[in-house]
């Protein structure tokens, strides 16, 4: 019985000794020794493998062929395979990563691929029958240099991810900063090279040729801008942009947006063929745009697209005020009248003054003032010939940017209901009648109209006469045609008239005041009434 446990006791040690071999081997058989301590320990040379690090923030994932490691990157050894393991370790300053019971390698100036492979090449020999991979953890920072044209010159500290484009913001540029010949300087075996920067094609277009990762020591130089070309007319974004080295049409083109869709085919280049002589060259839009035509510019070239005319032009005007739809309509030319748009806008609301409509027209014929309408003001309309005040009308009406229109006078298609133009905007006011007395008053300004009011009881509510006035030579301008008469002519006054009390021993106030009336009016806005007069 004693023999028959020991045998037992035997072989159950024999069978945890076959397992603990097994386990030593990982299973495959391969007989690798783990010179890197236990299996599963998991330690790191620097650090102990356990939450990631924080990322610096990456426009792009990081191209393993692109990035170059160097002092400062944390990086990630993986084992699998004979021997499991994983730890971190940090590129020391010389440029080496170290590696327990393997030593230092020499990482300096590699890509993360090649480091990658090197790292491989020198634990599988170590480590036969195991896979081994190397990933990047954590990018390490740096220094680069800003120089030139810029608002922050010296160094700036960077992540080994960032690329120019996340650098170069727009507070970094000086107003005589050049943005589309940015440089960056960089230095290598095999001397110093040079990478131009498009910004300003990058944030119009987002086309960026070149955008290297930033490496240790190098120097972003900002230039000073020197020369430009201009495109105007028919582009999306036309202006003067900078010119940068290899521009041509094209390039001017695509910084511009592109033709609009209201261009013409046709446009024009002008050159200076030196300082102060020009020379012009007609092209087409369409042979820019397939690559047929593409001639390289010059500092202070210019560039006109052509507007087809009236491109979608829409003929309208607008009525607003005291309308049930105030707003804007479409036109007929040479059809559409008043009456027309007071239809379209609903009619009039029982506020409005249908005795002074105003027309404004924005479009009218410029000039020297005419001498006879000038002449006819000055007469009073019992002083005029029938003639006369038929030719006072028809020039004024010619030559005026804006009108009065009595509504109560206007017939459908008749004189008074006038063909509108296009621009032409119609005011109707409420019904608020004054009259206006000016000059040798005590309080003047706007007074209510009453009908049958009087001029004396206007020149009353005004606060009576100054001292220095002249009651016998009180005139009044009548706000319908422009006229003006003495008051003892005036039967009755209508609403926005003016009295004009004149000064005493100052004939030329008068002279002086009608002066301004007039020439303000010719040049600005006059008024000219289409109801009829009272006589």
């Amino acid at each position: 019985m004693r023999l028959l446990r020991a045998l037992g006791l035997l072989a159950a040690l024999l069978l945890a000794g076959t397992r603990a071999i097994a386990q030593g081997s990982g299973g495959s058989g391969s007989g690798a020794v783990d010179l890197l301590g236990a299996t599963g320990a998991g330690r790191n040379v620097l650090t102990p493998t356990g939450a990631p690090p924080a990322m610096a923030p990456m426009s792009r994932p990081v191209d393993p062929t692109e990035y170059v490691v160097g002092p400062g990157d944390l990086l990630q050894i993986n084992m699998s395979g004979g021997v499991t393991r994983s730890w971190d370790a940090m590129i020391l300053p010389e440029g080496t990563l170290y590696v327990p019971s393997i030593g230092p390698i020499q990482l300096t100036g590699m890509t993360l691929v090649e480091a990658r492979r090197v790292v491989q090449q020198r634990l599988t020999v170590e480590y036969r029958g195991v896979s081994v991979d190397l990933r990047l953890l954590r990018p390490r920072t740096f220094l680069v240099y800003m120089i030139g044209e810029t608002t922050s010159p010296g160094p700036r500290e960077v992540w080994a991810t960032s690329r120019v484009s996340e650098l170069l913001n727009d507070a970094l540029f000086t107003e005589a900063a050049s943005r589309r010949n940015v440089e960056v300087r960089r230095r290598t075996p095999q001397g110093e090279t040079r990478t131009r920067i498009d910004m300003t094609r990058f944030r119009l277009t987002g086309y960026l040729a070149n955008d290297p990762l930033l490496r240790e020591g190098d120097q972003v130089y900002f230039p000073r801008a020197a020369s430009d070309v201009t495109i105007e007319g028919a582009m999306t974004r036309p202006s003067k942009y900078e010119l940068a080295q290899g521009d041509s049409l094209s390039t001017l083109f695509t910084l511009a947006g592109g033709p609009m869709p209201s261009a013409t085919d046709q446009a024009v280049l002008v050159r200076f063929v030196d300082a102060t002589r020009k020379d012009s060259l007609s092209f087409k839009v369409s042979d820019v745009l397939a690559g047929h035509f593409d001639t390289p510019l010059r500092d202070g070239d210019h560039v006109y697209v052509y507007y087809q005319p009236r491109y979608h032009f829409l003929e309208q005007a607008s009525i607003f005020g005291e309308v049930e739809r105030p707003g804007i309509y479409p036109l007929l030319p040479g059809l559409t009248r008043l009456s027309d748009l007071v239809r379209l806008a609903g009619g009039f609301l029982p506020s409005a003054d249908l005795g002074s409509i105003r027309v404004f027209r924005s479009i009218g014929p410029a000039g020297e003032p005419d001498p006879e309408i000038t002449r006819l003001s000055q007469l009073g309309r019992k002083d005029m010939t029938s003639s006369e005040y038929e030719v006072l009308r028809a020039r004024v009406a010619s030559q005026r940017q804006d009108f009065r229109v009595d509504w109560t006078h206007v017939k459908p298609g008749g004189d008074l209901d006038i063909v509108l133009r296009t621009g032409d905007a119609v005011r109707v006011d409420q019904v608020v009648a004054t009259v206006r007395v000016d000059g040798e008053v005590k309080l003047p300004g706007l007074i209510r109209y009453e009908p049958g009011r009087s001029v004396e009881e206007y020149v009353k509510l005004a606060g009576g006469y100054s001292e220095h006035a002249v009651p016998h030579k009180v005139r009044v301008k009548r706000a319908v045609t422009g006229q003006t008469m003495l008051a003892r002519d005036v039967s009755s006054l209508q609403p926005g008239d003016l009295i004009w009390v004149p000064e005493r021993g100052d004939p030329q106030t008068w002279q002086n005041f009608q002066a301004v009336l007039l020439v303000a009016t010719q040049v600005a806005t006059i008024i000219l009434a289409l109801r009829v007069v009272p006589r």
